[in-house]
């Protein structure tokens, strides 16, 4: 139930006669509830001891009107739970990432392939391992996060009771009846679309690596909490990060060991006049100072094939180069930024609604907040613990995609998967 994260209450609360939280429970008997319901305690013509028995029956639960909503709940036949595997079964990302492969001989390593071969098969692993952990971390997530969601639901379905009840007592006009009406029709939509969110993610873990599985049994497999908060990722410096980038990728080093060879072949001078005569082509036009509309080389200009070979090489090695290196600032920017706001802001935010709650609780036991006031600081903190793990999630979602380019990908594919 979600009254399971309110802060244990230190003081009985009783309902004052005629005060605003005057409250009827609907199992003081028959003679009681006719009397209850047909309106104000005052309209009854033997009111006192029907107030002392509200009394005394509501100052029996910690929290009022609240745990009674909770108490009659509790009372329904427990609906029989769907075996569950056991915490040993449930599927880790290592599970779902073997499950994927499996999917997918074609992405297997065969004897005789040339190393390049090989080199493109790793690359192919990489991106299915980040399209694997990425759906494997908003599965997880969404199925915590429909769980939050049911609580916050509970909390309003208990404040719309409650409000339900103040009315036919007469304690509450109707305008606030409907107010709590539509905190719950809210919460009813949010609650759907978290249950939709739920199952898309789960469709796209099952597309990739639920082979000899339905989609409700590989939602069983998945863990029902966010895995426990590890220690954030280590990378080492940047400039070992872009090393690991460039040795990775496919191409860059074929292209930059086939510029060394051209340039190999030619005298250092005949370097610098390369370098000499490329600035002149592009420099600015005498008097204008823009650019040339076609840069061109000057027919006096000696160009040989030899350089212009070691030329086109070695631009094409080093535009690649910068594409690799700019894709690992790219990445680790993204991983720094959302971890820092998975640590920082949002637990920050979920430490205030917690002591926010923690107080409202307090004043609540001192009877200077309502029940529903408690219940709207309560569903406040459930929904900044769901903010916490989607940015934790983030934050996880992030750290792949920046391993998937240390691995050979570009950050454009890794975003884009």
């Amino acid at each position: 139930m979600f009254f399971t994260f309110w802060a244990p209450v230190q003081r009985v609360r009783r309902v004052q006669r005629g005060g605003p939280k005057a409250f009827w429970h609907p199992l003081l008997g028959a003679a009681l509830l006719a009397a209850a319901w047909s309106g104000p305690a005052w309209a009854n013509p033997e009111p006192e001891q029907q107030w002392r028995a509200a009394n005394e029956l509501v100052g029996a639960f910690p929290r009022g009107h609240a745990d009674i909503v909770q108490w009659e709940a509790q009372q329904q036949p427990p609906a029989t739970p769907a075996p569950q595997p056991a915490a040993a079964q449930r599927w880790s990302f290592a599970d779902a990432l073997m499950a994927a492969q499996r999917a997918r001989p074609d992405l297997l390593a065969r004897p005789g392939q040339s190393a390049f071969e090989r080199a493109e098969l790793r690359l192919a692993q990489a991106e299915l391992a980040l399209q694997v952990e990425r759906a494997w971390l908003h599965a997880v997530a969404a199925g915590s996060s429909a769980r939050y969601q049911a609580q916050v639901l509970q909390a309003a379905q208990a404040g719309a009771e409650l409000a339900a009840r103040m009315v036919r007592i007469g304690n509450w006009p109707q305008m606030r009846l409907l107010q709590e009406q539509l905190l719950l029709n809210q919460a009813q939509a949010q609650q759907r679309v978290a249950q939709h969110q739920q199952h898309l993610a789960l469709l796209n873990l099952w597309r990739m690596a639920g082979g000899g599985l339905t989609p409700a049994q590989l939602e069983q497999r998945l863990p029902n909490e966010w895995p426990v908060a590890s220690a954030t990722p280590a990378f080492a410096p940047l400039a070992v990060l872009e090393a690991q980038a460039l040795q990775a990728h496919t191409r860059w080093p074929l292209l930059q060991r086939q510029a060394e060879l051209l340039e190999r072949g030619l005298a250092q001078s005949e370097l610098e006049r390369i370098a000499a005569t490329l600035a002149a082509a592009v420099a600015p036009q005498p008097g204008t100072g823009a650019p040339p509309a076609l840069p061109e080389l000057d027919a006096r200009q000696l160009w040989p094939r030899a350089w212009d070979k070691a030329a086109e090489a070695r631009a094409e090695a080093d535009a690649l180069g910068r594409q690799i290196r700019a894709d690992v600032h790219s990445a680790y920017s993204a991983w720094q930024t959302a971890t820092e706001l998975a640590e920082g802001s949002a637990q920050d935010a979920l430490r205030l609604h917690t002591a926010l709650q923690d107080e409202t609780q307090q004043r609540y036991n001192g009877m200077l907040k309502s029940t529903w006031e408690l219940l709207a600081s309560a569903s406040a903190r459930v929904q900044a613990s769901e903010a916490a793990l989607l940015a934790r999630r983030d934050a996880a979602v992030a750290a792949a995609e920046l391993r998937a380019v240390l691995a050979g990908l570009s950050y454009e594919t890794a975003k884009g998967n």
